[in-house]
């Protein structure tokens, strides 16, 4: 039986937490300093409530820890556990920056414990389904992948640390963009970005936004200082190019476009809708155009996905080795290098080179 403990109690805490109990794991303990909140949290999953990170992690009977707590404290909530010996699964971003990443990376080699970094979308069925697609050869070499993941109303708590740049590091690149930028290098294999152009921008303002439902409740009178829409094109080294699109707030029709990917290869392409039961492929049949419906086996691909990630969080726990497939810690720090260079994309108005 595996034992976690959570270390925050919001919106994505309840997830975890559920996700948990669907596979076998039991959730001991939960902390969070809004003692209301962590009161709730353990009432609703039958967990206890520890009143300080420190007590959580001193307990025996906890084998690994899920942080979702605000990005500002990701990097010294991880190192801590790393520290006191518990394997770790790491909401996204892995940190507010390139120097924090490695401050937890430095942890996870001295304790000898795994670090999985919470990339969901990677256990989606489609795009698992995608992977096994591409890595077959199917679609020949990727040339290109578009990833779009455009929200009408979304952004989470404005006014609150979502929208706090001193708290989040940013706004929706860090906050969803991230979940793409992951899964485009990790279903392609392409992870040696050398050149990244981007755009930010905030096209919302807290007067012209109309909340609707997202994680949490509009702050008023809080702080919106990030970007609520990013466009970006990243290049890798072997001339394949990623264009991202992310928004946390539209203007255009609800499910104009749908959260995922579409990816081009030399004998073939992929459409693939991140929470769909099937995807399209499409290919040439002696020249003539050819399109293919790849079904896939869906329960519920939101929670299917989520069930993914916990599986493998609870059988590295038991190895002791992190799951092939599963988010790496390297992987995390490339991600928050590719964010970073977007920022500075947008920043300077130039081109960044990484290699």
């Amino acid at each position: 039986m595996t034992n976690i403990g959570l270390i925050g109690a919001g919106m994505i805490a309840n997830i975890h937490a559920e996700t948990a109990k669907r596979i076998g794991t039991t959730v001991a303990a939960v902390h969070d300093p809004r003692n209301e909140k962590a009161e709730s949290f353990g009432s609703l999953h039958g967990c206890d409530v520890c009143d300080s990170v420190e007590l959580l992690l001193e307990r025996d009977d906890i084998d690994g820890v899920v942080i979702a707590v605000p990005n500002d404290l990701h990097a010294e909530i991880a190192i801590a556990a790393l520290n006191a010996g518990k394997h770790v699964l790491l909401e996204k971003p892995m940190a507010m920056s390139i120097a924090q990443c490695d401050a937890i990376l430095e942890a996870r080699n001295s304790s000898g414990k795994v670090l999985q970094m919470g990339f969901v979308c990677r256990y989606s069925p489609a795009a698992l389904k995608a992977k096994q697609i591409i890595e077959r050869g199917e679609i020949g070499d990727v040339l290109h992948v578009q990833a779009t993941l455009l929200r009408q109303r979304g952004i989470p708590g404005l006014g609150g640390w979502f929208t706090t740049k001193s708290r989040s590091g940013g706004g929706c690149l860090i906050d969803i963009g991230v979940h793409l930028i992951d899964l485009g290098m990790h279903i392609t294999s392409k992870k040696s970005p050398a050149r990244v152009h981007g755009k930010c921008l905030q096209a919302f303002t807290a007067e012209t936004y109309s909340y609707e439902e997202m994680w949490s409740t509009p702050v008023e009178g809080g702080t919106f200082d990030v970007e609520d829409r990013v466009r970006s094109l990243v290049t890798d080294t072997s001339g394949t190019t990623f264009q991202l699109e992310v928004s946390w707030a539209t203007h255009l029709p609800e499910n104009s476009m749908n959260d995922g990917l579409l990816i081009e290869g030399t004998k073939g392409s992929l459409v693939v809708d991140l929470w769909s039961d099937k995807l399209q492929k499409g290919f040439a049949d002696n020249g003539v155009p050819k399109t293919e419906t790849v079904q896939i086996a869906v329960r519920d691909a939101w929670e299917d996905a989520f069930d993914g990630e916990h599986q493998a969080f609870a059988d590295a726990i038991a190895s002791g080795e992190l799951v092939d497939g599963a988010g790496t810690g390297e992987d995390g720090r490339l991600v928050q290098t590719v964010i970073e260079a977007i920022y500075a994309s947008d920043k300077q108005q130039v081109e960044i080179t990484l290699q």
